[in-house]
């Protein structure tokens, strides 16, 4: 075995020890030190070791990382391998072992091999033991069948849990250079640079940090937020809580002070850090957790609820195969007691171990076992689609639950719009205030006339954005130069402007490479703060911060203003409205406004203080204004029609944006997502009359003692539900939102009952994406954690792909209820053939190896016939599936018992007067016709009304006989045309339609039909079918009574009722003003109760 493969691989040699300082065990506890912290244990612990230590101890330099020129076999096998075990699966023979553990399986494999060994040991041992046989071969092609398909569902898991597994790759650094490498490749002692977003890979100690918080949720369960420091500032912070905490005789509480301990599993939701790794793979704690609880493939919620159908159908067809069983045996003891009847020794015993088989050869065919395979098959084959159309599943129930959705919280940004910014507009707020930024010549002059400024304005967008145009040449296009945008493209949209100033250069790298070593703080971007900062210590010494972000959240704070020439000007109350002025007329394009600031500090400020909010203080005090970008992000193609297409289909989307107000309008109505009845409302605006969220069962809105896992975890609702109810209904865009209003947006959304899918990109949107029915995370912009969180991933970030996904959600559910009406039919039939047939001749319409034919055609041929059929776009004209409706619809129940009642009375006229029907078009010897009428068959009936015999004194010399092979022949072909109809679940003309495209379907009716061709011609004793088959002037008339079926579909179509009117989505104007009307004006009745 590899060590470098297997996670857990602890063999230790001596001479390993003796590299490395820490042992895993020293290192363990340290994690354990902080995660069972009073007030700050592992601070203590750190300091008094010193972090120095560690850098000597795990042969590491925290400056250059590790080195690729050491073999780190040795430090793998001390402290182990980041790489997680395969999970183990169960082997195909294990799988089978379940369907042969079933009660129904084991009783029909006792009664065929019992059936085997007297049929072999018999009068007739040439052809009694072929039905015993029979019997076996199909028990155990069911449990083939069924152990292919559990096998099939247990890789596919596998699958989707190894596309998940592949993380983005962790920025390392080895060798003094960083490198992008997947988490599990890290090593103890590896520098690992850590930005938002991140998942944490492994535990470690912060060595370096900005603005570093960490979303410990995915281990605690706590939604709070860890501040995590180095251990130098941590111990600062130490030292002043306890002097404040002595002042004050009070206890301070245990995260007041941050951690330098990260966790693995771990998400940062803010801020920037450099780590090293103390523990990895199972000696991390992600590792150590994972251990404890392995992951089960559990049962998604369709399929529990047709397995509670399926048991009390099966009920009822255990109440039939006991009824059947009395019925024969009273039979059979009844004509024993006839004075012209003997007891007939191993002869009797077979018919009675026969009767046995039978009734629970009813009980198999009633019990729905299909079901279950039915959604597998249907949940598989959906999947791989879905994924062709941009939707990878995360988690299987998802699929289901699209078809229920009928709301949509989506993000703009990359989603409704194309996430490809251009800078449009500049404006500056005194002098010229309004510079084209697409026109190049006029830039030009601009920079010659105002290049001071210029210079200003690069260097504040330099420091205080990421984003880069890397230029890399093309080997397969000659070397020809090509670019490639990396990182934000709102921060591109702006670099790619001030790399036309003066010419197309890169002055905004240099700028960034003269200040790397003189960035005093970072404060990184924050939803609830609207922006970010940078400090930075210019080359004469002086301290200059820079900030960015939305420009209503740094107008407030400008004391003032920077002209083109570089005149400093104040900022009033006119200026102000100066500023509102340009920003709205740019939002009124849809323009995205970014405005930027900066001033020059004093020599004592502090660039740490902060306010009571956590804010950092410098933003917001005496800023001077550059300027404003307005950036223009387009619509995606086709982003109107897929939201026509949800309207249609009763799904109304809302969209949730972080811009403002008039920018999100202007959008929205580019789009149709707003109409004349819908409001704009912002995100603080909307908390403050909602009241946010509160736990359910203690009120609390915060933190509580209610657990965050299990049973009794804390449920949140809103806090003002009914205020809640009064204003969503005209809400269509939520601007200037925070994560938060997402999050209470949905809770409220399913706390009235609607099923919520939510877009999602950024760490702090997981909430969200938990808390709503259906997550979407991102799969370009979004973080990993988002991803992570998330139950679909959608793969190009489009809009077109949740529609996409809702007509599989709906095509799901579809397809589950075509394949319950076509068993529910066949069931129904089988049954009663059965009963009735026990109770007036003795026997079954169907044999037992028939009745399990008939079960493996409903069962497996059904389900993947009818469970593989693509949905199509015609789902969306209805309104979305209701999941506490009952998954079989009136017009199910007409067509199931309509098709029933048709097939019974043919089958019983077949049975009881077949002799008078089927023409017996071959006359010889050897082949038994009517004696009343030669032309046509003898009857097949063992016993006659009185319990005489009848065709018994002749199945031992002339086989089973042409008509109950006539009636087997025609219930197959019943159910092979009843499977056409089957395709249609809502009374539709054009049971054909799509045929063509439903491949499978076609496979499985020829396979189907060539099955029981073989059956009949050469089946004879094992299925108890006529040793000589049918003639083709008899097949074709078992195919024109199967095909009866499809006519009588017509004859059910104009039975009225049944819930027959179809129910469409309602426009989304008329849902709208519905509400409006509803009670009185609710327009005048909103607009005096809440100001927007």
């Amino acid at each position: 075995m590899d060590k470098n493969d297997d996670a857990s691989y602890t063999l230790v040699t001596p001479t390993t020890r003796r590299n490395f300082g820490n042992t895993v065990e020293s290192l363990t506890n340290l994690v354990e030190t902080y995660l069972k912290r009073d007030f700050c244990e592992e601070v203590d612990q750190l300091k008094e070791e010193g972090v120095e230590s560690y850098q000597e101890n795990l042969k590491t330099n925290f400056d250059k990382g590790l080195s690729s020129s050491e073999n780190f076999d040795s430090r793998i096998e001390f402290y182990g391998s980041n790489k997680k075990p395969e999970p183990e699966l169960d082997s195909f023979c294990m799988l089978c072992l379940e369907p042969l553990s079933d009660k129904i399986n084991i009783i029909l494999l006792v009664l065929g091999i019992a059936s085997l060994i007297i049929g072999a040991t018999g009068e007739h041992p040439s052809y009694g033991w072929v039905e015993g046989f029979a019997i076996l071969l199909v028990v155990f092609i069911i449990v083939m069948v069924s152990s292919t398909m559990n096998y099939s569902k247990q890789n596919k898991f596998k699958e989707l849990q190894q596309i998940h597994k592949n993380r983005a790759g962790i920025s390392i650094i080895r060798d003094g250079e960083k490198q992008f490498l997947h988490p599990e490749e890290v090593l103890v002692g590896d520098i690992i640079m850590l930005a938002t977003g991140d998942i944490i890979p492994c535990d470690g100690i912060v060595l370096q940090s900005h603005s570093l918080l960490v979303n410990e949720a995915a281990l605690t369960g706590e939604n709070d937020l860890m501040h995590k420091e180095n251990l130098k500032h941590c111990s600062k912070i130490r030292r002043q809580m306890k002097k404040v905490a002595k002042e004050n005789d009070m206890t301070p509480n245990k995260h007041d002070v941050p951690s330098p301990i990260v966790i693995s599993g771990t998400s940062v939701a803010q801020g920037t850090a450099k780590i090293v790794s103390i523990a990895v793979g199972p000696n991390s704690k992600e590792g150590r957790i994972s251990e404890l609880a392995e992951q089960e493939v559990g049962n998604t919620p369709l399929e529990e609820k047709l397995d509670d159908v399926a048991d009390k159908i099966s009920l009822v067809g255990l109440g039939a195969g006991l009824f059947a069983l009395v019925a024969l045996y009273l039979r059979f003891f009844i004509r024993l007691g006839m004075d012209d009847y003997e007891w007939k020794g191993r002869s009797n015993i077979t018919e009675l171990i026969g009767y046995f088989l039978l009734a629970f050869t009813v009980v198999a065919v009633a019990i729905p076992e299909g079901l279950p395979l039915a959604v597998t098959i249907c949940l598989a084959y959906s999947v791989k689609k879905m994924q062709k159309d941009n939707n990878l599943v995360k988690k299987l129930p998802a699929c289901e639950t699209m078809g229920g959705v009928d709301m949509v919280c989506s993000d703009k940004t990359g989603t409704l719009t194309q996430n490809m910014m251009v800078l449009k507009r500049f404006g500056c707020f005194f002098g010229k205030n309004d510079i084209n930024a697409l026109d190049e010549e006029k830039l030009h002059k601009l920079f010659a006339r105002s290049g001071d400024f210029f210079k200003l304005l690069k260097e504040g967008v330099s420091l205080c954005t990421e984003a880069r145009v890397e230029a890399k040449e093309n080997p397969a296009d000659n070397g020809v130069v090509v670019e490639k945008d990396v990182g934000s493209q709102t921060e591109l949209a702006v670099i790619k402007m001030l790399r036309k100033i003066p010419d197309n250069n890169d002055d905004y790298l240099k700028i960034r490479k003269t200040y790397e070593e003189s960035v005093l703080k970072i404060n990184p971007f924050s939803s609830e703060r609207k922006k970010s900062s940078i400090v930075v210590q210019r080359p004469d010494g002086a301290r200059r911060v820079y900030v960015i972000g939305a420009p209503d959240f740094i107008i407030k704070h400008c004391t003032h203003g920077i002209d083109l020439e570089m005149n400093i000007h104040s900022v009033g109350e006119e200026e102000q409205l100066n500023f509102i002025r340009i920003q709205e007329d740019m939002a009124k394009f849809g323009l995205r406004t970014l405005s930027i600031a900066f001033r020059d500090l004093e020599s004592d400020e502090s660039v740490d203080e902060v306010n009571q909010k956590n804010h950092p203080i410098l933003e917001s005090k005496e800023l001077i204004v550059i300027g404003v970008f307005g950036i223009y992000d387009p619509p995606r193609p086709g982003v109107d029609t897929a939201i026509a297409k949800c309207n249609r289909a009763g799904i109304r989307v809302r969209m949730v944006t972080g811009d403002n107000a008039k920018t999100a309008e202007a959008i929205a109505r580019e789009i149709n997502i707003t109409t004349e009845f819908s409001r704009v409302m912002e995100g603080p605006r909307f908390n403050e009359l909602v009241g946010g969220v509160m736990c359910s069962k203690c009120t609390t809105e915060k933190e509580c003692e209610c657990p965050r896992q299990g049973k009794d975890a804390r449920e949140d609702v809103v806090k003002d539900f009914e205020a809640f109810k009064e204003i969503i209904e005209t809400i269509d865009v939520l601007a200037r939102s925070a994560p938060e209003d997402k999050y209470t947006m949905v809770t409220g959304l399913k706390q009235m009952g609607h099923v919520v899918a939510v877009t999602g990109d950024g760490t702090n949107d997981a909430p969200a994406l938990r808390k709503a029915d259906v997550g979407f995370a991102m799969g370009i912009a979004g973080t990993e954690y988002a991803r992570q969180a998330a139950d679909i991933i959608l793969v190009d970030d489009n809009f077109g792909s949740i529609v996409k996904a809702a007509i599989w959600g709906r095509g799901i559910y579809d397809n589950i209820q075509k394949f319950i009406q076509f068993q529910l039919t066949v069931n129904v039939v089988a049954v009663v053939c059965a009963i009735v047939g026990a109770i007036t001749i003795q026997q079954s319409a169907l044999t037992a190896v028939q009745m399990l034919w008939v079960n493996m055609i409903m069962d497996s041929m059904a389900s993947l016939a009818l469970a593989t059929e693509e949905p199509t776009e015609g789902v969306l004209d209805r309104k979305p599936q209701d999941p506490n409706e009952f998954i079989a619809t009136p017009l199910m129940f007409k067509h199931i018992f309509g098709q029933a009642i048709c097939m019974l009375a043919l089958i019983f006229a077949y049975l009881f007067d077949g002799e008078n029907m089927f023409i017996e078009y071959e006359h010889n010897k050897d082949i038994l016709t009517n004696p009343d009428n030669s032309d046509f068959v003898c009857s097949g009936r063992l016993y006659d009304f009185n319990s005489g015999e009848d065709y018994k004194r002749y199945v031992d010399d002339y086989g089973p006989s042409r008509h109950l092979t006539y009636l087997f022949n025609i219930f197959i072909w019943f159910q092979i045309f009843n499977e056409f109809n089957a395709r249609r679940i809502r009374d539709e003309i054009n049971f054909l339609q799509g045929i063509t495209k439903s491949s499978m379907f076609i496979i499985i009716f020829f396979i189907t039909a060539g099955v029981q061709i073989l059956i009949v011609e050469v089946g004879s004793w094992a299925f108890f079918v006529s040793k000589y088959g049918l003639t083709v002037e008899q097949w074709f008339t078992c195919i024109a009574w199967g095909f009866v079926p499809i006519p009588f579909r017509f004859f059910l179509l104009l039975i009225p009722g049944f819930g027959r009117k179809k129910l469409k989505a309602p426009k989304k104007s008329t849902t709208h003003l519905t509400s409006s009307i509803h009670g009185g004006s609710a327009k005048r009745k909103f607009s005096s109760s809440y100001k927007f």
